[in-house]
């Protein structure tokens, strides 16, 4: 990766500068910003002039920016000098480059890569540490009735109601995962919409979303990436 990470809109760059000078700024905007930050925010001479800062910032920066040849250009064309190649803004329904880091379905979340041939035991760990509070889990995989066995591994022994598809799951394996833990109880749920991906969702807060079947998390022959990101409800059921 490279130096820059992402390019900020003047008014959320103005936010960010407050922030590392420990002024006053907008803490909801700064804790949401903040999920962001995977490398150095890319500014240029002609934004700090705009929010009103050029006049207080070190003379070093305003050095490295000139001879970086970062001085007069248009946000659109700094992005383009970015690892991401956005631009973070508070705005609403704004157009690319511009992600707004309120609401925009573009985000940054939790993830976990796993090439083949990777153990993926810290990936089950962290799963199971997810689920291990649930009251409610909703498991979607076309090929949950192969996966059963992995359900051990990150389902907690406790309490819990489980939603699935009635396709995915038979009741030979209803049976044999009560017998497991007979604390477990399966709801069907017809309503749950065909998808692609594979999902966890715990307690309709919480949404792990498998690019693999369930089944990579024991077995390592294909590539599994897993993303946790909180959530207002579960998305997969049909209201």
């Amino acid at each position: 990766m490279g130096k820059y990470s992402f390019v900020l809109s003047d008014v959320l760059y103005k936010q960010y500068y407050l922030f590392k000078t420990h002024q006053n700024y907008d803490k909801e905007i700064i804790s949401h910003l903040l999920k962001f930050y995977t490398g150095e925010f890319l500014t240029n001479v002609r934004q700090l002039v705009n929010i009103g800062v050029d006049k207080e910032v070190s003379p070093s920066l305003h050095i490295s920016l000139y001879k970086a040849g970062f001085r007069q250009q248009s946000l659109e064309e700094l992005a383009e000098k970015t690892d991401y190649k956005l631009i973070l803004s508070l705005d609403d329904n704004v157009d690319f480059p511009y992600v707004s880091i309120m609401s925009d379905p573009i985000s940054s979340y939790i993830a976990g890569c796993y090439y083949r041939d990777t153990p993926r035991d810290k990936a089950c760990m962290h799963i199971k540490s997810l689920c291990k509070g649930a009251k409610k889990v909703c498991l979607y995989d076309k090929y949950l009735n192969q996966s059963t066995d992995i359900l051990k591994l990150f389902l907690p022994r406790k309490e819990l109601e489980v939603i699935y598809h009635p396709d995915q799951l038979a009741m030979s394996d209803i049976i044999a995962l009560g017998t497991y833990c007979p604390q477990w109880s399966f709801r069907g749920n017809n309503s749950l919409l065909t998808h692609h991906d594979r999902y966890i969702i715990i307690d309709d807060k919480m949404e792990i979303i498998l690019s693999s079947g369930f089944m990579y998390l024991g077995r390592t022959m294909k590539e599994l990436t897993y993303i946790v990101r909180p959530v207002l409800g579960n998305r997969l059921v049909k209201c």
